[in-house]
């Protein structure tokens, strides 16, 4: 398999470990480090670091009754060296959480992954909620 469909595929796994809520699925996909970063679309979700990240994590699917996620238009590009990898796509979701459903349309997603014992891990993300979505 081609850098970018392992890389594609990983992405994939990612969204259906959300979408199932499978916390030990998502926790082989994130390098288990203090360098991990992830942002999400609310002013205190930035998440650095393994444990922090981990920990988020679990909070969340305790309160997620479900995700629905399909991502669109995916774009990776994986660097000469073949171990770092960066990507765009959108995103559609229902997300259920608390009693309160949350539907989102075009959110835009970019990442970081790197490869780690010949695995892709997701080492950073940022979504972002466009105004007009």
């Amino acid at each position: 398999m081609r850098p970018e469909e392992e890389v594609k595929a990983t992405i994939e796994q990612f969204f259906d470990a959300m979408n199932s809520q499978d916390l030990e699925a998502m926790q082989k996909l994130i390098p288990k480090t203090d360098k991990t970063v992830h942002v999400g679309t609310g002013e205190g979700e930035i998440w650095k670091g393994w444990k922090v990240l981990n920990n988020a994590t679990k909070e969340q699917f305790e309160g997620l009754e479900y995700y629905k996620a399909k991502i669109r238009d995916l774009i990776v590009n994986v660097g000469e060296s073949g171990d770092l990898a960066w990507y765009f796509h959108k995103l559609d979701a229902e997300i259920k959480s608390n009693g309160n459903i949350t539907d989102w349309k075009g959110a835009r997603f970019i990442g970081v992954l790197q490869k780690v014992d010949g695995q892709w891990v997701i080492a950073q993300t940022h979504v972002s909620i466009p105004e007009s979505a």
